[in-house]
């Protein structure tokens, strides 16, 4: 019999649920929607555009938004970090933070909000923060960052032909990459494998039970449903898992309705939730796990927040009379078979009676109404007369005419794509310094869409807001990135680099 813990509580929610989060004692649990946050305290802080938070080790807790980060302090706005492409995807390991933005592009920062430095990576598809800060790009590659901003490894292409990194995560100081080859693989190269890399050298590479789409330790959660224990199977599940919380013998994962809780050999218990989990946030002890979701349907209120206490003793669903199963059924109603198909049923006679005083009705309207539907087509046809060859040619040509200038009027949305111009080398003067333009104007817009342009320098700060621009730059290596944005907030990006001899 399946086994489950019992709630400690349900957080209502105004609006859809887009964000979780809990301090590592348990006691501030947080609740974000897309343009506000609040607790179980009466906090609440309005924002547009969230998509994340997170705690810090010093209280503080940090919110990403469409205008970038922004530090509550109790609830206060303490300090801001600007990013004109938003902030979307938001990681902390509770001292630095770590984001990508509409474009792609990573940002690290401290907890006072100072710009670390921005990884060279060009399209953000993974991030994992463990020992050092591990970025996947959607090209394939994966690279190591130290928190001081040195790249200290980038993994080597797996085959010719091309592959797709699904998941990463850490186990301790070892690196867990899983990839899977595009189309036919050839020789030894696996179409789907796991590696495990350890300063720098390949430890383990090995095929797993399935795709890999969540990773976190040597928990491996798998697409066709399932979670793998180093190189076991460790529970077979009917949908994919979302999400996985290592805690070294156990581990919490979410799978479709359900939020679960494992060790290396079987499913210790579950809990259903009313929405598809989508979010897990835990303390240290994991004496608090919030867990969060959407059951996808327009029509029914936001799912409430529930949080519980992963170290409960299970006990047999049964049992458990607050667990959160007990809104997905309907109390049974017994009713005698007898009295449920007596034919001598007076209230179901009454209502067949009235039935047929209606029906009778609607017949003579609907006769009435068809009568009079007939008279107008017999006077459409008197007026009516016949249509000539010619006569009919005319008005097929005026009808193709009609449609080809409506056609015209319809112009295709045709987006913007950001041109930076060719990298560019050149001589400095005898102070060591050297002016350079800034050239985007051969940026292809052909609707002329383009809203707004914004050069960024290599420290992710804005140098100018036009096409074009003159700078002094001194020795060295200068790298600069022009981002277009346009009429329809969408945003496009190029980047060159400048080298003063």
């Amino acid at each position: 019999m399946r086994k489950s813990v019992p709630l400690l509580r349900k957080i209502a929610s105004e609006n859809r649920v887009v964000a979780i989060s809990v301090d590592g004692e348990g006691k501030n649990p947080v609740i974000a929607e897309k343009n506000r946050l609040f607790d179980e305290n009466g906090n609440e802080f309005e924002c547009q555009g969230i998509s994340g938070i997170e705690h810090l080790k010093n209280g503080d807790l940090i919110v990403s938004h469409k205008d970038g980060i922004t530090c509550l302090q109790k609830f206060k706005p303490g300090w801001n970090f600007q990013c004109q492409t938003g902030a979307e995807n938001l990681f902390s390991d509770g001292l630095n933070i770590v984001f990508s933005d509409a474009l792609g592009k990573c940002y690290v920062i401290d907890h006072q909000g100072n710009l670390l430095f921005m990884p060279d990576n060009q399209s953000t598809l993974f991030i994992s923060l463990g020992p050092q800060l591990a970025i996947a790009d959607e090209s394939g590659e994966v690279s190591l960052w130290s928190w001081s901003g040195e790249k200290t490894w980038q993994r080597p292409a797996r085959g010719d032909i091309g592959e797709r990194i699904t998941a990463i995560g850490w186990n301790n100081d070892a690196i867990i990459i899983a990839r899977e080859g595009h189309g036919l693989v050839p020789g030894e190269e696996e179409a789907i494998e796991v590696e495990c890399w350890r300063d720098g050298k390949l430890v383990e590479r090995s095929e797993p039970k399935g795709r890999v789409v969540a990773i976190d330790g040597v928990w491996l959660g798998l697409d066709m449903g399932g979670v793998q224990y180093y190189d076991k199977l460790a529970a077979e599940l009917q949908h994919p898992v979302k999400k996985i919380i290592d805690g070294g013998d156990r581990a919490l994962l979410a799978s479709w309705f359900h939020i679960y809780m494992i060790n290396g050999d079987e499913i210790v218990w579950s809990v259903e939730h009313q929405g598809m989990v989508e979010m897990i946030a835990v303390n240290d002890d994991w004496s608090v796990v919030m867990v969060a979701g959407e059951d996808q349907n327009d029509w029914t209120e936001s799912e409430p927040v529930i949080i519980l206490d992963a170290n409960a003793e299970a006990e047999s669903v049964a049992l458990v009379k607050n667990e959160v199963d007990d809104w997905a059924e309907a109390p049974p109603i017994e009713i005698d078979a007898a009295s449920l198909y007596d034919e001598k049923d007076d209230a179901f006679e009454a209502l067949m009676a009235e039935e047929k005083v209606t029906s009778k009705s609607n017949a003579k309207e609907m006769s009435v109404l068809l009568d009079a539907l007939e008279d107008q087509l017999s006077a459409l046809e008197e007026d009516t007369k016949p249509i000539n060859e010619d006569e009919n040619l005319d008005l097929a040509l005026h009808d193709i005419n009609l449609l080809e200038d409506l056609d015209s009027e319809v112009e295709e949305y045709i987006a913007p794509v950001a041109n930076s111009g060719n990298d560019i080398t050149t001589q400095s003067d005898e102070n060591g310094v050297a002016m350079v333009i800034l050239d985007g104007s051969e940026t292809y817009d052909p609707q002329s869409r383009v809203s707004s342009w914004q050069w960024i320098n290599a420290l992710g700060k804005e140098v100018a807001q036009s096409s074009k621009v003159k700078i002094k730059l001194n020795k060295g290596v200068h790298r600069f990135e022009l981002r277009v944005k346009d009429s329809e907030g969408s945003w496009t990006s190029d980047a060159l680099t400048v080298t003063i001899e």
